[in-house]
């Protein structure tokens, strides 16, 4: 009996012999799920709106004058790329922790987004009480305030403007009726959207 032919024979038949259905399809089924999800992640990868991009405003005081009930403290920004005054507030706090009142109305009948910048009686005088901003350009224009309305503060901008996109070339005016400055008083970004908005400074 040709016992090393047989073996011979069943090697050549072994090695004939493919993957057997079940493993066969548990294979495809695999193959199948490992690409959809990668497919998914390019996909949604692409489709991201970038609603949920955290943005930071940085705000360092560049100087602060003023006397009686008009003090003005400059703040110079450095804000994330993107970064628009319709996703953010801004709230001003005391050393003990005490929201500063927002003002109802900016001092000064100059004092509008579209004016030029300037204190004063013809430009932005500090409010009866409290504080309001003021976003100026690098021209010294006045880009947007920011006051209070039905106890929210809101951004005001000229006729024809919904929002201001910010670079460094703007900076930002604390109007206050009594001196912040210099007094542990901060200021803080915070979101009024879908993004996360976050920044503060010591004015």
């Amino acid at each position: 009996m040709n016992v090393f032919g047989e073996r011979a024979r069943g090697w050549k038949k072994a090695r004939k012999r493919g993957v057997s259905p079940i493993i066969a399809t548990i294979l495809l089924v695999a193959i199948t799920v490992v690409l959809a999800a990668v497919l998914y992640v390019l996909v949604s990868g692409l489709t991201k709106t970038g609603a949920n991009t955290p943005y930071s405003l940085g705000m360092t005081s560049s100087g602060a004058t003023g006397s009686g009930a008009n003090w003005f403290d400059t703040l110079t920004l450095s804000p994330t790329s993107g970064l628009t005054t319709s996703m953010f507030g801004l709230s001003v706090v005391s050393p003990a922790s005490v929201t500063v009142t927002l003002a109802a109305a900016a001092g000064g009948s100059g004092c509008t987004a579209g004016s030029a910048y300037a204190t004063g009686a013809t430009g932005c005088n500090g409010p009866a009480s409290g504080w309001y901003g003021v976003l100026v350009t690098s021209s010294n224009t006045i880009a947007a305030t920011y006051l209070t309305s039905g106890g929210v503060g809101t951004w005001t901008y000229a006729s024809g403007v919904t929002t201001v996109a910010l670079s460094n070339s703007y900076s930002f005016v604390v109007i206050s009726a009594a001196q912040l400055a210099g007094n542990d008083y901060t200021i803080s970004a915070f979101s009024t959207g879908s993004s996360s908005v976050s920044g503060s400074g010591t004015l």
